[in-house]
């Protein structure tokens, strides 16, 4: 078994606390403003660490795609979350779990948000796989932030 670490970096014009709400604790209700096809709810626990979220969504094809996350680790202060991938998405065959940390770190009056994810593989690392899974990460922080510049009240 391997470990492939990729990290993705997104700047934003978003201060680092609005960004942090959205991404991390208002995702539920923030993310389906902007993206009709997301629902998210805590199927265990009370949304804090030891927590299980499950998401539902529609892909290109309109199939209903479902994923388990389990909190690993919350730090409001410091703009800092961690999950593991307990069920569906990037898991395969060959991927036996998926570790995700965004850390959004004050930029000016901005921010970087950071997705650093740990692929761990029984064999082989498809990079071209998780290339596209870390375009599509950027893909949804640069829909919050337009969704957020578009809406200055949400997250303030």
């Amino acid at each position: 078994m391997g470990v492939t670490t990729a990290t993705h970096e997104f700047k934003s014009s978003i201060p680092a606390s609005r960004m942090y709400k959205a991404i991390i604790q208002d995702s539920p209700t923030v993310f389906p403003k902007f993206m009709p096809q997301y629902k998210s709810e805590i199927v265990h626990g009370d949304g804090g660490v030891g927590s299980i979220l499950q998401t539902c969504f529609a892909d290109e094809g309109n199939q209903v795609k479902v994923v388990k996350h389990r909190v690993e680790a919350k730090d409001p202060a410091n703009f800092y979350s961690k999950y593991t991938l307990i069920e569906g998405g990037a898991l395969s065959d060959n991927v036996e779990s998926v570790v995700n940390e965004v850390k959004i770190e004050p930029a000016g009056d901005g921010c970087v948000v950071k997705a650093i994810n740990h692929y761990h593989t029984k064999g082989e690392a498809d990079k071209a796989f998780i290339e596209s899974i870390g375009q599509q990460t950027l893909g949804v922080y640069k829909a919050v932030q337009d969704y957020l510049l578009a809406n200055p009240t949400v997250c303030a």
